[in-house]
């Protein structure tokens, strides 16, 4: 019964995400940040899966192109938990820098769909998405800690035996 706690906290990440106002110089991405907690804490299969169907979800519910976020949320759950043995996962400051390079490469996949739907690039494109990409980047960080923390301590009391069973 625990266990589906992870797809409630990933159906309320993604609900928070659609309703919560965000504005051109804070910018999040919630279930991005639970897919690569998950992934830091479960590995690559789980990271990939949940990654999958998060995507999948964003893509049904968002406009857009079709897959964008189910490619990129997938390649990141999964490669985040294929290098989750290979990192110091308990130090903070390797999971900021990972975000943030984790969201610079997934706001330059975007900028490069941007300017191929435009037929071109542009300065003020550029512009835009250095200022998305700072946003998120901030965002991002911010959020990362809490919600790495939250989760491991959710994935204890998981797998924690009450006697329950």
């Amino acid at each position: 019964m625990r266990k589906l706690i992870w797809p409630v906290l990933f159906l309320l990440c993604l609900s928070l995400q659609m309703s919560l106002p965000q504005n051109q110089w804070f910018k999040f991405d919630l279930p991005l940040l639970l897919i690569y907690c998950l992934a830091m804490l479960k590995g690559a299969f789980a990271g990939g899966i949940a990654g999958f169907f998060v995507g999948l979800l964003q893509d049904l519910l968002t406009g857009g192109i079709f897959g964008f976020h189910i490619l990129t949320r997938t390649a990141i759950g999964y490669y985040v938990g294929y290098t989750k043995e290979k990192v110091f996962k308990d130090s903070m400051f390797y999971n900021i820098v990972a975000i943030v390079t984790i969201t610079v490469a997934l706001r330059g996949c975007y900028f490069i769909l941007q300017v191929i739907m435009a037929k071109g690039f542009s300065v003020l494109l550029l512009e835009l998405a250095l200022q998305d990409t700072f946003a998120y980047c901030l965002g991002n960080i911010i959020f990362v800690i809490s919600l790495y923390l939250l989760t491991e301590r959710l994935q204890k009391w998981i797998e924690l035996d009450d006697g329950l069973h």
